[in-house]
């Protein structure tokens, strides 16, 4: 009990340091979850000096706080997904997401050999998925510091993220379910049933819409943590990552029953758990691990992540019609990474799919491609759309 009397004091300096390490890296123009990254890695030292039920406490809550992030950044994709945007942006999306996916499992296959606990083949399949998302809640957050949300660019790459980041999840649950407990084959019909939830939701939640917008703002938002949790809870049991359950569910009643606007009533409890998870993500970057192997490593995750997004998200959005300077727009857009990437590797490392290294390579992918989002929209900015 003595050790847990530890808990509030690590959980307010943990929340209060997480916070203003995200508010100094915000002033400089960058996402808030370098500066908890950042500061995880910081703080690693002491962390490890936690005592074991504390430290398993704190991992508990930041994992509940990612399901709920996870399940409102759902909830943000869903509204995406309807015909009329995913149709526009179906061309640049498939550059963005099939180019990584390909020009990824190229080194994939060399960097299993030295870093893929689990084998080769969910490895591979894995970091192809990795190297494919855009961070959709860092996106959303850039388009709306840029004033771009509701711009023809903000839409395009929202759509294309959605078209993105629900392939890259259902492959992280391919990679998952081929470990662990079932074959892949009979773990098949749950990943295939998690595919396609979020496209062919369509009115049929319309009754339990209605119902949960009758309800009081707090009442709802207990609804939704409910639904997310129970989502999380079924992904858990059928041996995959509660996230991806979380995500999925999100998705589902965002692109439903966008009028409940779950994104806004998930998010604040998620946002108050969320820094935690980002710092011991940080925790978990083992710097001792960097020697000259695991560096050009690292350099060929970062080399491949950049062009394989850019490349691809340039070569289809030239292919879907558009001129050169909102291509190179679109493509700096969908390069960011952030938490969602970090939210992969996390998963993956949990899985066991990955190793400590690799996972320590993918975060500095992450915090990479991440900073270059807001510096390569400025300059793109300052140039004319002819050029």
């Amino acid at each position: 009990m003595a050790e847990l009397a530890v808990l509030p004091a690590a959980l307010a300096v943990l929340l209060g340091l997480a916070r203003l390490a995200g508010s100094v890296l915000a002033h400089w123009g960058q996402p808030a979850v370098l500066g908890e990254i950042l500061c995880g890695v910081a703080l690693a030292p002491a962390l490890r000096l936690l005592p074991a039920p504390v430290g398993g406490t704190l991992t508990a809550l930041a994992q509940l706080g990612l399901v709920l992030f996870l399940f409102a950044a759902g909830a943000h994709l869903g509204p995406s997904l309807n015909r009329v945007r995913l149709k526009a942006a179906l061309v640049p999306a498939l550059g963005a997401t099939l180019v990584p996916l390909g020009l990824g499992a190229v080194p994939a296959v060399w960097l299993a050999r030295r870093h893929a606990p689990a084998g080769t083949g969910p490895f591979v399949v894995f970091v192809a998925a990795a190297l494919a998302v855009t961070a959709l809640p860092v996106l959303t957050r850039i388009l709306a510091e840029r004033g771009l949300l509701d711009a023809d660019a903000g839409r395009r790459a929202l759509s294309a993220a959605a078209v993105s980041d629900v392939a890259a999840w259902t492959l992280l649950a391919v990679a998952a379910a081929s470990l662990h407990g079932w074959s892949a084959a009979s773990r098949l019909p749950v990943v295939l049933v998690l595919a396609v939830l979020p496209w062919s939701a369509g009115g049929r939640f319309g009754r339990f819409g209605r119902w949960a917008a009758g309800l009081s703002r707090p009442s709802a938002t207990v609804v939704l943590v409910v639904v997310a949790c129970a989502a999380a809870a079924v992904t858990e049991a059928a041996g995959l990552h509660p996230a991806i359950g979380a995500f999925i569910a999100g998705a589902v009643v965002g692109h439903a029953v966008p009028a409940l606007d779950a994104a806004a009533l998930a998010a604040p409890a998620g946002s108050l758990l969320a820094p935690l998870y980002f710092v011991l993500a940080g925790q978990a970057v083992d710097l001792g691990r960097l020697d000259a192997a695991l560096a050009a490593d690292t350099a060929a995750v970062v080399a491949v992540a950049v062009s394989g997004k850019c490349g691809g998200a340039y070569l289809g959005a030239r292919l879907g019609g558009l001129p050169p300077h909102p291509a190179a727009v679109f493509a700096a857009l969908m390069n960011t990474r952030g938490v969602t990437e970090l939210v992969f590797a996390g998963i993956g490392l949990g899985l066991g799919v990955i190793d400590g290294a690799l996972y320590t390579a993918m975060v500095a992918m992450a915090l990479v491609t991440t900073a270059m989002t807001g510096p390569l929209l400025t300059r793109l900015s300052r140039q004319p759309e002819g050029v």
